[in-house]
């Protein structure tokens, strides 16, 4: 999903809202990676969850953008559940007693766990394999669909402000 930060005959373009929209989906990538769930990983998904929340920092500090974008940015973290408990996991990694109002759990956390997959034929034996778990606001979810959630809302808002485009399946 990178996007190529170079202008006109390869000149490097400035620093951008960009910059930052392909670091949460390096990030991103890294939580799909199959591997087990030790700390490196719980870093990855702390990592993850501070950058997407920031993007709306970029979008609201880059110049190049019309000043109603950042508004916008900020609304749309505000509006989105997965948005706002991403907000939370950031501000709690980075503070440790979080003074600001949270948006959606003040206490919203990552934490190892395990998940079992159980063939409904009862054929093959039970599975289990180690995933972290988002807990927030008296739920529990696997952190990576609220991830993924929050990039496909990211993905969305860019495209209505036309800073992404759509291609179409057949490639154009």
């Amino acid at each position: 999903m990178g996007r190529d930060l170079r202008g006109p005959k390869g000149k490097e373009m400035p620093r951008g809202w960009g910059e930052q929209y392909d670091r949460m989906n390096r990030w991103f990538a890294r939580l799909t990676a199959p591997e087990g769930v030790d700390e490196q990983h719980m870093d990855d998904y702390y990592a993850f969850f501070t950058c997407c929340f920031h993007l709306k920092d970029w979008l609201k500090a880059d110049e190049t953008l019309q000043r109603t974008l950042g508004e916008a940015a900020e609304a749309h973290v505000n509006s989105h559940p997965a948005l706002g408990v991403c907000a939370d996991v950031a501000n709690g990694a980075k503070h440790l007693v979080v003074s600001r109002r949270p948006r959606v759990d003040a206490n919203a956390r990552l934490e190892k766990g395990e998940a079992r997959l159980t063939d409904p034929r009862g054929e093959s034996a039970e599975e289990r394999f180690d995933v972290v778990y988002l807990h927030a606001d008296g739920h529990s979810q696997l952190a990576l669909l609220i991830a993924a959630d929050c990039v496909r809302m990211w993905n969305e808002f860019l495209v209505t402000w036309g800073l992404l485009l759509v291609k179409s399946s057949e490639g154009k």
